[in-house]
């Protein structure tokens, strides 16, 4: 008596349909990830735009009540990524550096309509880095971008990319924050 077990072939393996299947979904999921590096480009302006207003609040923090403290903006000079700078009579208080791949900067003083109405004045370079001094109430002195200074009666104005999302607006009273100005 034969096992009725013994005549019955065991399947290992997968069917042409199931492959299929599982070669779309991993295709699909490919898009979907190299879709996400291909566009990295997309967040250096929203980096950009973070580190300018962390560094000019860290500015801030550092002036009050103590000394006059200059925050300066200078993008290389091949404009591949830029050097934020606080310092005071004492030094250099801290340095960050962010890539500006496909970003450009522009700024101005006093101006407070949006980036994308009135793109910035002066645009910001090696030759003409943005300056905005921060006094020992937190107020902002003779700031802007080389060449073009003055004192801050209404607000400094940062354009990343010429886009009102992606500028940043310092107050006559020191507080930076993103996105058009307001005051």
């Amino acid at each position: 008596m034969k096992d009725r077990f013994t005549s019955q072939k065991i399947r290992y393996g997968f069917t042409i349909i199931e492959m299929i299947v599982a070669i779309l979904l991993m295709t699909i999921l490919g898009v979907v990830v190299m879709s996400r590096f291909a566009d990295s480009n997309s967040l250096t302006g929203d980096v950009a735009r973070d580190m300018i207003v962390s560094m000019s609040r860290t500015a801030l923090q550092n002036s009050l009540g103590r000394s006059t403290v200059t925050l300066t903006i200078t993008p290389s000079a091949g404009g591949g990524e830029a050097t934020i700078e606080t310092s005071d009579a004492g030094g250099t208080i801290r340095t960050e550096t962010v890539s500006l791949r496909s970003v450009s900067l522009s700024g101005d003083i006093n101006i407070t309509d949006s980036c994308e109405v009135t793109p910035g004045v002066s645009s910001i370079s090696n030759a003409a880095p943005m300056t905005i001094s921060f006094g020992t109430l937190g107020d902002i002195g003779v700031s802007g971008v080389t060449g073009n200074t003055g004192a801050v009666t209404s607000a400094v104005r940062i354009c990343v990319n010429n886009l009102a999302s992606d500028s940043v607006c310092v107050s006559p009273s020191g507080f930076a924050y993103a996105g058009d100005c307001d005051v």
